[in-house]
């Protein structure tokens, strides 16, 4: 009886929010304080859309400070942006944007927007190597 009194509410309290991205297909493009998602689907042309996904990974704090997100998309050398946003917009966990325009030979760069200047990287994500969205 007192065990089931420990248990019963413990098995009914809230499930918190988990690490897993959006529903769908997505790369983890990297970790530092957040998570950072990407996917893929066809654009005009040859270019395809970026769905970029943030997850706070249980930073509470960190919508509190106003932190969020920075993400780069870079053609051929690293002063080359084509993209570039820095949102603090979190909602149920996540910042989402998108990104038209970009080519599969570009790279992607995200980092939480809390240290700064954003300094993207030779290390960015190659598009041509981030997941196709679940088709919808």
């Amino acid at each position: 009886m007192l065990l089931a009194a420990v248990l019963l509410p413990a098995l009914a309290a809230p499930a918190a929010a988990s690490a897993n991205p959006p529903a769908g297909d997505w790369t983890l493009v990297r970790k530092d304080a957040f998570k950072h998602y990407a996917c893929k689907s066809p654009g005009k042309g040859d270019t395809v859309k970026l769905r970029l996904a943030t997850w706070f990974n249980g930073d509470d704090e960190a919508i509190g400070y106003g932190i969020g997100l920075y993400a780069a998309v870079a053609r051929g050398s690293n002063s080359d942006l084509v993209a570039e946003r820095t949102l603090t917009s979190w909602e149920n966990g996540y910042i989402r944007t998108t990104i038209k325009g970009v080519q599969t030979s570009d790279r992607l760069w995200m980092q939480g927007a809390y240290y700064g200047p954003p300094e993207p990287w030779s290390d960015g994500r190659r598009v041509a190597r981030i997941t196709r969205c679940d088709p919808r």
